[in-house]
């Protein structure tokens, strides 16, 4: 109605809740488009991230073993900590890598046998991980530069009298002891127990994102943000590439036949082997599934892996050395 010769404009109210519902897509449009372009950076920021993996692994879990507490800096200086267990002070020295996102405690297994045999071990947290600085790992690419700085730590260290080293890695650390002997020639010798070829099935899950049956393709920034967390290209990170760069000092891969690892599939892992010069040994365990071998075989697994180390870096030179090779053969 009019009044004072004045026009009212009546809305409504099915017109008002048009506009409100008109609003309300448009708000959702605009979240759902802003939550697309940022799942790369939440992908990104949680592959590297690691807060479930942080802490200080207790002395009291290596019983045992006398280890001691040390901290040493990677390559690129990045400070790590970790645990020396001495049989000898001329004894070789097994420098142990653990897997993704993990510590030093996974590789306690490997370092109580080895201790057994007369060998040195140095156990540390990855970057990252565990006790050692960074807030996230390097899924790989940067981790390399820890083993570098294992190595010229024990070369430093005035009580440790043989300089003889090498590196065993599980999983990520597998492909990561492959990546540091190829530039650190004091790795006399290297076992790699199921190592990644490359980070191709890493990067090709970077571009989309799978929904059931449908694929949704993703803004391709998210390798980028990840090299830049971890402070080096995960393009670069090529195990099978430089694998034949380690000769002519010895690499030990251990494949488990039943390894359903999509980034450790035995088939990459011949490929390492295959690249890799000579000599090259490929020990393919009978099941264990992803970097399960020493559980499923451990006399099998021990007496191997200690044949390859008395060949190519040198006999622990103590009686139980020998006593422990016996049993682990029998």
């Amino acid at each position: 109605m009019a009044t004072g010769g004045e026009l009212v404009d009546v809305v409504s109210p099915a017109r008002t809740t048009h506009r409100w519902l008109a609003r309300i897509l448009l708000l959702v449009c605009a979240l759902a488009l802003l939550g697309w372009t940022l799942i790369p950076a939440v992908r990104g920021v949680s592959l590297v991230a690691n807060r479930a993996g942080r802490g200080a692994p207790s002395l009291s879990r290596a019983a045992g073993l006398p280890a001691r507490e040390v901290h040493f800096a990677a390559s690129d200086g990045v400070v790590l900590a970790g645990w020396l267990v001495m049989a000898s002070p001329d004894a070789p020295t097994v420098i142990l890598v653990h897997g993704f996102k993990g510590n030093r405690l996974s590789m306690l297994p490997w370092a109580r046998y080895l201790y057994a045999a007369g060998y040195n071990t140095l156990l540390y947290d990855g970057r990252g991980c565990g006790e050692s600085a960074g807030w996230g790992i390097g899924v790989g690419a940067s981790e390399p530069a820890d083993i570098i700085g294992a190595t010229r730590y024990l070369r430093a260290l005035p009580d440790l009298r043989s300089k003889r080293f090498a590196a065993l890695g599980v999983s990520l650390g597998a492909g990561d002891v492959i990546l540091a002997a190829a530039r650190d020639s004091d790795l006399q010798a290297v076992i790699a127990d199921s190592p990644w070829a490359d980070e191709q099935p890493q990067l090709a899950r970077m571009g989309s994102l799978a929904l059931g049956p449908l694929t949704l393709p993703l803004l391709p920034y998210e390798p980028a943000l990840v090299d830049r967390l971890a402070g080096a290209r995960l393009e670069d990170a090529r195990p099978t590439a430089v694998a034949g760069q380690i000769a002519p000092r010895a690499l030990l891969i251990i494949t488990s036949a039943d390894d359903g690892n999509t980034t450790t599939a035995p088939a990459d892992q011949q490929r390492i082997a295959a690249a890799a010069g000579q000599p090259i040994a490929h020990w393919i365990a009978p099941s264990g599934g992803h970097a399960g071998a020493l559980y499923a075989h451990p006399a099998d697994y021990q007496a191997r892996t200690l044949a390859f180390l008395v060949q190519y870096l040198g006999p622990a030179y103590t009686a139980r050395a020998a006593m422990f090779m016996d049993a682990a053969k029998g």
